[in-house]
Order: C-alpha cells, then structure tokens, then sequence
C-alpha cells in the first residue's frame, strides 16, 4: 500500500491557496468537469446533451394527447492530455523539509509553480479546442478590435442570437492587447454610461452587451492554411448545410481556419479541413446564405488573432489527477487548487540518493455546442 504524504500535507494546502495566476479566463467561461478522482490516459468521461424540441400546432380537444417522447443523447470524451510537472530533492533537503520553515516555504513555492504551470497549459489547450468549435468569426484578421468603439460585441452578440444561443453565461474571452484597447475608451469609464464605478475604481472589465469579459494569455495569432483558388462544385447547398464539396484549387485548409464565399458576407469556421479538392466541415449552424448550384469561389481568411465570444455550454473542459496504482516504494496524495478548482496527484518516488517528486494531471476538452462560439478576429 502506498504511503500518503501527510508529514506536509498543511504545508501543501497552504501552498495552494497562494498559486499566482496568468491571465486564465477561458477556464471560468467554459462548463468545467473536475474533481479529485483519479484517472489514466485513455479513459472516458460521458457528457450529456439535451435534445431540440419540436414546436407543434396546439389543437383543442377534450383529451390529451400524449406528449413526444425525449431522448437524451451524450458524448464521450477521451481524456488524452496526460501532464506533468516534476523536481528533485535530495536527502538534506528532505530533513530540511520536516525542520525548516525555510526548506517549506521552497516547496509551497514548488508546488504553486506547479499548479501555475499545469493550469496554464489547460487554457492553452482549451483555447486551442474552442477556436476550432467555433461557428463564425467577425473582425478584421491583423487589426486591434475595439479601436473607436465597442461596435465587435455588437456583432458578436448578433452572430450568438442568430444562431440561437441561450443569452445567459455569455463570455468574451480575448487577449490584453484588445483589454488595452477596450480600456483605452472613455466610455469604458464613464460611470453614468456603465451603472458602476468597478471598472474606474478596481481595474474590472465589466458585462458588456451581456458578455462578461475577461482576458486570457491563450489568444494569440496562429498558422492558417495555404488554400487558394477553390470553389464549390455545383451541387448547390441549402441554408444549413455544413459538409462542401470543394473542387479545383490546391492547398491546405485547416480546422479553426475561417472562409468566405462569393456573394456571402458571413465568415464561417471550418470544424474539419482538407489538403486538397474534397470535403470541408463548417461548424454548426453551417450556412447562413445558400450556396447556388455552380460553382462559387472561396476564400481563406488571413492570419489572425482569435478571440472568443462563447456560452459556458458550448465548451467542456474535463481535468483529473492521475492515476497511480499503489505501491510500497512510493508516496501520494491529490492536491487540490481552491482558486481553479484543479486536483493534481502528488507523487514521491525514493531513487539513490535522491527522491523524484512528480505533480500529474489528465484532461481534454470538447465543444458539444459550436454554434454558442464566434471567433473575434485581431
């Protein structure tokens, strides 16, 4: 049986609750699945979705029919993301550990560092999985947004209600740069025009629009691919529709890449991409304007920087500590982070001379709702 680390156990705790934070705030705009269960690379974990119901004609009657029946669906999730952060002590340092407030003042800053790094890399990730969920972008690839007014959420805003979003837990998730941007505007800290004084007085970007915005490190300018000269082939495509049949051209395009098509105003997100003339997936809702039957150039939008406009539903972020099967020659124990909610397994493992000392995770995440994300470009 392995033997658990309670000799520092307070010092562990004290050091989660003093974690330094990155700006991570994808992570508080995504629906989050995590607890202190252990689990292997591989293992699954079963989201459920409710279904769309039907609107029907009411018709007047001295009975009641029955109603429709409702089916629930869910989607696995493969857990596939296994991390780690490590370091060593040697045996002096260890004494140290049990007698010196110095010696544990090191690993509750080992430990913090090791929840900064692990949270840190889960916003990439996530942020990562969404941009590639989303439906639509609006912006303007390689411009700032909100360079005179805050014009962007007004769009975004209608992109999520024509898609037929939920309006509440609305978020905008985008880098400092657009934060600069934002609070470079005066009406920002008009407080007549705001309702609230947080934004002058603390430094708090406040609900615009209904989104709550927050800032993240994760949005940054990402590779697209090198498609050109493609069009549709002429079967024609129905408002709605999501998989294109593309011909001619050559190139990659790639998932999370944005595209127009002639006669079209909308930018779509592509969910699954090509390397050549074939089939691409837009995400759902897929077409805003029919495609006609002939031929109908399109066109890959330019590099940018993705921000996130999106509802809490639309993203699934699912994080466990690792899994360890016991054993004498080693120590565990989970830790857990009251700030991000994340739980970590905690690992010790004795070598000559010298003890290894392992903080482990796995996760992943999925979008089950594409059409509550919208990409704001910059």
């Amino acid at each position: 049986m392995a033997n658990v680390l309670t000799a520092v156990a307070p010092v562990l705790y004290s050091a989660a609750r003093i974690v330094p934070r990155e700006l991570v705030g994808l992570l508080g705009a995504v629906r989050q699945d995590f607890n202190d269960k252990g689990v292997a690379k591989g293992d699954t974990v079963k989201i459920g979705i409710a279904p769309v119901l039907t609107v029907q004609t009411v018709s007047p009657a001295q009975t009641f029919a029955t109603g429709n029946d409702r089916t629930m669906t869910s989607q696995t999730l493969t857990l596939n993301q296994f991390k780690e952060v490590t370091w060593n002590l040697t045996p002096e340092e260890e004494r140290s550990l049990m007698n010196s407030t110095v010696a544990q003042d090191i690993l509750a800053q080992t430990v913090t560092q090791g929840f900064r790094a692990l949270v840190n890399a889960i916003e990439i990730y996530m942020w990562g999985v969404a941009r590639k969920g989303a439906s639509r972008s609006f912006g303007v690839a390689g411009t700032t947004p909100f360079g005179a007014n805050f014009n962007e959420i007004a769009n975004l805003r209608k992109i999520l209600d024509d898609n037929g979003a939920p309006s509440q837990d609305r978020a905008l998730v985008m880098n400092t740069t657009a934060g600069v941007s934002m609070r470079n505007l005066a009406s920002l800290y008009q407080v007549y025009s705001r309702g609230s004084d947080a934004t002058l007085a603390q430094g708090v970007l406040l609900d615009v629009e209904g989104f709550k915005v927050r800032e993240s490190q994760a949005p940054t300018t990402v590779a697209i691919g090198t498609g050109t000269a493609y069009t549709s082939d002429s079967a024609g495509y129905a408002v709605g529709a999501t998989v294109i049949t593309l011909i001619t051209g050559s190139g990659t395009i790639l998932a999370g890449d944005t595209v127009t098509f002639a006669g079209d105003t909308n930018k779509y997100v592509v969910s699954v991409g090509t390397a050549a003339a074939g089939a691409i997936t837009l995400a759902e809702p897929g077409l805003r304007v029919a495609i006609a039957a002939a031929p109908t150039a399109l066109t890959v939008g330019a590099i940018a920087t993705q921000n996130l406009a999106l509802v809490r539903d639309s993203t699934v972020a699912v994080v466990r500590p690792a899994l360890q099967p016991d054993g004498a020659a080693f120590e565990q124990m989970i830790v857990s982070d009251p700030v991000s909610k994340l739980s970590a397994l905690l690992l010790r493992v004795p070598g000559n001379a010298l003890s290894s000392w392992y903080m482990r995770i796995v996760y992943d995440g999925f979008v089950p709702n594409p059409y509550q994300i919208a990409q704001l470009l910059g």
